[in-house]
């Protein structure tokens, strides 16, 4: 019999602490279903979804909890949770401008979509003349409810200004 959990963990890390924990789990006959895993400098903040036999979880769980540099959290995960049956791969661009991460939230969570991932970034642009400006890029992940239809929300994201698009990836 399987278990499947998600640990969460945050602090002082490098790859290399990463790829140690990746091996103890593959090693326990265990395997990463999803991973996000972001550094800043040398901090990291992680949410991995394990699979692995029963008989091997709490090993693992105390390899990611005993690291002394990690501040660990886990719990109790149902592998078939995340279906994929509607689940959609979205990318935003704009201009930037104050609350737009806001807005789309807001769009989103009025409708009862689920958002998954969401990764945002903005790069500056200088231009001639002194003028100068910022473009917004979000990509997402979500999960629509049964009775929505995928292009009404792209429709509905891109009417937050005329400038802004959406490009569904998937």
């Amino acid at each position: 019999m399987n278990s499947t959990f998600i640990v969460n963990f945050v602090g002082k890390a490098t790859p290399a602490t990463i790829k140690q924990l990746a091996a103890i789990t593959h090693e326990n006959g265990g395997k990463w279903l999803i991973s996000k895993v972001n550094f800043i400098e040398d901090q990291v903040a992680a949410v991995i979804k394990v699979e692995l036999p029963s008989a091997n979880e709490q090993l693992v769980k105390e390899a990611f909890t005993s690291h002394p540099d990690l501040l660990v959290q886990i719990s109790d995960s149902d592998h078939n949770a995340h279906d994929g049956a509607a689940i959609y791969q979205l990318r935003l661009d704009s201009n930037d401008r104050a609350g737009i991460v806001n807005e789309i939230t807001h769009v989103l969570d009025g409708q009862g979509i689920s958002i998954l991932d969401m990764d945002c970034q903005r790069v500056f642009i200088a231009g001639g003349g002194g003028v100068s400006s910022s473009l917004f890029t979000a990509n997402l992940s979500i999960r629509l409810p049964n009775q929505l239809d995928i292009k009404d929300v792209a429709n509905e994201l891109e009417s937050l200004s005329e400038d802004t698009r959406v490009l569904v990836e998937s």
